[in-house]
Parts: C-alpha cells; structure tokens; sequence
C-alpha cells in the first residue's frame, strides 16, 4: 500500500456508492486524452500495430488470436461520475476499437465495450468498490468471447459453487472508513482440473506474498469432457487469474486443454511449443499506457520473480529476527 498515493487521490467517489481509481501507477485519468496524456491516439496506433503483427503471426501458425481489451470501470459506468473527471467516449479502448475496425486485422481484436455498456443498468457488471469486473460482468466478456471464436459456451455458469460474503475490495478498503461490499466468489471447475502450476503461482496463492509476485503465474487445466476440442493459450492479468475464479475457469470448463499465463507479452516459443487452436490476448485498459515488446521469454521472467521472491523471504526473516 506504500506505493500508492493518498485516498483522496487514488479514489473518486462516485454516485451511488460508485468508487473509481483515479491515481495510482497507471494513472488512470490521464489515459482519456486523445492528443495529450499518456495514452494519446499516437501511443494506440502502436498497439494496433502489434496487434496487426501478432495476429498475422499467428495466423501463419494455424492459431486463430484474438485480444480483448478490458475496459476501466471508469469507462463503463463514467455515468456515476460525482464530478467530471474523465469524458469516457475518449477511453483508450473505444478510440483503439475505433482504429482496428478500418485494419486489416480487425478480427483479431473483440470490443468489449458495446457488450457491457449495454447491461450496465441491469446488473453491477463491476464490484462498487473494487476497480476489477464482477462475475456476470466477466460472464458477459465470456459470452462474447465464445461467440467470436466459434465455441458453445458452458451452460450455468453462474449457478457453480460460490461464496458470498462482506469484504473490503481494493477502492473501499483505502477510505476512512473501510467501505465494504457483498461479494461472491466462485469456483467454475467441475469437469476441467487444473493438473500444473509453476513456481508463480504458487508464490501468488502463497498469503506471505499478498499477492506482489503474480506477473510470468502460469497454470494448466485439463478437460476431457469439454463441450468444444480445442486448446487455448490465454495470456492475460488479474482479470483473468491462474485460479479457478475467474474467465480462467469458465474457458478452462469450456475447451480441453487451456494454459494461462500472467503477461501483457507473447513468449512465441511458448506458443509454439503449447500448439493451441485459439490464442487469446487479454489486457486491462489501463495497461495500454506500456507498450508490449514481445521480446522477454518467459523463463527469464519467472527467474526474476523467483529472484524477488527470494528477496522478499530474507527481508520476512531480518525482521523477525529483529523483534
């Protein structure tokens, strides 16, 4: 939490108990600009461009690839805006849908935005207090995701296992005083398994590391009873998560063979050696203020989180030792 600058700049206050991340490193309020800020419509033709160039790439290779961008709540529910802080027309991800429509490749980009602007008003598709999307907002995403890549979708979805309970989320819990919120939690697995983790995820899922180390987390779920024989490689963050919670779960219940890695990068000898059907490209919207470079393998990224890791245990140890 050190990193992080006080509440009242990190957390706008919203309409109807709405919270919005309006600071942090990502800076999110400066990315709605479409000439200034640090996502300007320069910035977003790169990111068409690697678009254009991963999804020619895997085309080459027989994979079909698709990214999905995830919107900022901010440009979903910018309508509950206490005061004006961003024009949410001018969100990155509608102004970089905007350039892949006239692309070449535009099949390999999925505008997320259309989808869940038009269900806003039914159902929170995000936590209130949390910058991340709800389960029928990720529900939504999936839905859509099936229909761009020709899978039937798993039916009651929503109906799995589940707890329900009060928490305080990301954006609640930086106010004085705690906001909490009623949360659910699922856990989608019924027919996949997930039969590997590397060392990442396990440090992830490792409450000691309260989950600073989670870029390069993999996992693998098999799934011999899936609605669709397809393998996918899913490279995404924390909207998608190595566990069983998230659009991890509901694609691992939905293909026979899924990998998930933790990057905004494609490692191309991972791709090769995992060999899947459909590569899919996940990325939150505030996190296309850095550029992908596609240039970091995947095994030097795990060794310096490890390597952090290990800083991390010796400085757990100097401490206790010193009380």
């Amino acid at each position: 939490m050190s990193d992080y600058p006080a509440p009242a700049v990190l957390v706008h206050e919203g309409q109807d108990g709405w919270l919005f991340l309006r600071g942090g490193s990502n800076f999110v309020t400066s990315l709605y600009s479409r000439d200034g800020g640090n996502l300007p419509d320069a910035q977003l033709s790169h990111w068409r461009k690697r678009i254009e160039s991963r999804t020619a790439r895997a085309r080459a290779l027989g994979i079909d690839c698709v990214h999905l961008v995830v919107p900022d709540k901010l440009t979903i529910y910018g309508d509950k805006q206490s005061e004006p802080l961003v024009d949410p027309e001018q969100a990155p991800a509608i102004r970089l849908a905007a350039q892949m429509r006239s692309s070449p490749q535009s099949t390999g980009y999925l505008d997320l935005v259309p989808t869940l602007r038009a269900r806003r008003s039914e159902t929170d598709l995000y936590w209130r207090t949390d910058s991340h999307w709800s389960p029928k907002g990720c529900h939504l995403a999936y839905l859509a995701l099936c229909e761009r890549c020709g899978l039937e979708p798993e039916p009651g979805l929503l109906a799995r296992p589940h707890q329900t309970y009060q928490a305080t989320m990301d954006l609640g819990g930086r106010l004085d005083p705690l906001r909490y919120e009623k949360v659910t939690k699922y856990d989608y697995l019924q027919k996949a398994k997930r039969v590997w983790i590397n060392r990442i995820t396990g440090y992830l899922e490792d409450p000691n590391f309260n989950e600073e180390i989670h870029v390069g987390a993999r996992a693998l779920f098999e799934n011999a009873e899936a609605r669709n024989n397809k393998r996918i490689m899913l490279i995404g963050d924390s909207y998608a998560r190595p566990g069983t919670e998230a659009l991890t779960g509901m694609l691992a219940e939905t293909t026979t063979s899924l990998e998930f890695i933790w990057s905004s990068e494609i490692d191309w000898w991972a791709v090769r050696r995992f060999k899947p059907d459909i590569l899919i490209v996940e990325i939150a919207e505030r996190f296309l203020a850095v550029l992908a470079k596609d240039r970091r393998p995947q095994w030097l990224l795990e060794w310096r989180q490890m390597a952090l890791a290990r800083r991390r245990r010796r400085e757990r140890a100097r401490s206790a030792a010193a009380v």
